[in-house]
């Protein structure tokens, strides 16, 4: 298991950057993912990890995240659970989980436990990096 990683590099000028937190067990697919999004002008990631007990050991710190981007299925435990942890330190974080497979009733099920949206990893790049600015935009009450 990876352990969680603050990043405090690049801060981005002009307007506040959207701060982005990564939960997933790929070590691969996460750090694309980092690349693809360090690279957009209004989001910056701040922190990631490869499971429930990575994001919880964040702790401070996710009261700053802006938006998480989470897998649904990690090693010890389920996106539903980690929206709770995330909701539990920040109540206006956003949350967009993206998962591998869309089984019936995961979108329903992660919109219950609070999910903000539901993406397949096979999704374009564009179409993740436009629900990210989606959401970005949509602010919690």
């Amino acid at each position: 298991m990876d352990a969680p990683q603050a990043r405090a590099s690049g801060e981005k000028k002009g307007p506040m950057a959207l701060r982005l937190l990564l939960v997933e067990d790929h070590a691969a697919f996460r750090g694309a993912l980092r690349l693809l999004l360090d690279l957009g002008p209004g989001t910056r990631v701040v922190a990631e990890c490869g499971s429930v007990a990575g994001c919880r050991a964040l702790g401070d710190l996710l009261e700053a995240v802006g938006l998480a981007l989470l897998d649904p299925m990690l090693p010890d435990g389920d996106g539903a659970g980690l929206v709770a942890v995330l909701r539990g330190a920040n109540p206006k974080a956003r949350a967009l989980v993206l998962t591998a497979s869309i089984e019936p009733g995961l979108p329903e099920g992660m919109a219950q436990a609070g999910a903000d949206g539901v993406l397949d990893k096979t999704s374009a790049v564009p179409e993740i990096v436009s629900e990210v600015g989606r959401l970005a935009g949509a602010g919690r009450a």
